[in-house]
């Protein structure tokens, strides 16, 4: 029996409202409550990337961080750490999707068609504003570099505005997953009070995440059988 990966399962099963109903039957009312309440709460507005690390432990600390938030994506830039960080965060990763670019050009591209703006973390600069003062009245990425040298050039120069983390003692900067953590939970409960509500996914894709989250749920072999009933027999040979 050939096992299916969600999107292909969802298909398989006749779109998200056949897979939906389905797969509803075979989970319990608690897992589909927890799942619907998750949903309710991801944020597609907000978002993360990083660029360039290379400690896979603060890429999976920030993927779980970013799923925590509720966030709908992340998004990572080159650096070492993403093949390694994806699977020590295995417990979140299934649930936020981590979007690769090779290069911060690309990424810029891809958020702005999204109408995003792009806020970089960084230490220094004399226009560089306090998190606290990070508007959020529109979707936002927040940009993070690598743990040795930051944001590159190229990726200071993309963003729309600076930020930091106020410091109120001697130390001069945050572990960056700590950083990320900090900025990712103030910024989405802000963004939430503005929008007036949880989450914001259009309800096109609030259907499609939760069908294949149903996926992810059961059992693959349950999900493989369910969609070869629903396959067409082979007509017999001539």
């Amino acid at each position: 029996m050939r096992l299916l990966d969600e999107g292909a399962a969802v298909e398989a099963l006749g779109g998200p409202a056949s897979a939906i109903a389905a797969l509803g039957e075979h989970l319990t009312a608690e897992r589909r409550a927890r799942l619907d309440a998750v949903l309710g709460a991801r944020l597609a507005s907000l978002t993360i990337a990083v660029e360039g690390l290379h400690d896979p432990g603060n890429l999976a600390a920030i993927v779980r961080s970013a799923e925590a938030a509720g966030l709908r994506r992340l998004h990572a830039v080159g650096g070492e750490a993403q093949r390694r960080g994806r699977k020590a965060a295995r417990g979140a990763a299934p649930w936020i999707e981590v979007r690769e670019h090779a290069t911060i050009t690309d990424l810029v591209a891809e958020l702005r068609s999204r109408g995003m703006r792009i806020a970089a973390a960084c230490v220094d600069g004399a226009m560089t504003r306090p998190l606290a003062e990070v508007p959020v009245d529109r979707p936002l990425c927040l940009l993070f570099g690598s743990e040795q040298q930051g944001l590159s050039r190229e990726a200071r120069a993309a963003a729309d505005l600076d930020f930091r983390i106020p410091m109120h003692g001697m130390v001069e900067s945050l572990n960056v997953s700590v950083a990320a953590a900090i900025a990712l939970f103030e910024l989405s409960a802000r963004r939430r009070r503005h929008l007036g509500r949880d989450g914001d996914l259009a309800d096109d894709e609030r259907t499609r995440l939760r069908a294949c989250w149903y996926a992810r749920s059961v059992d693959p072999r349950l999900v493989a059988g369910l969609a070869a009933r629903r396959r067409p027999a082979d007509p017999d040979p001539a």
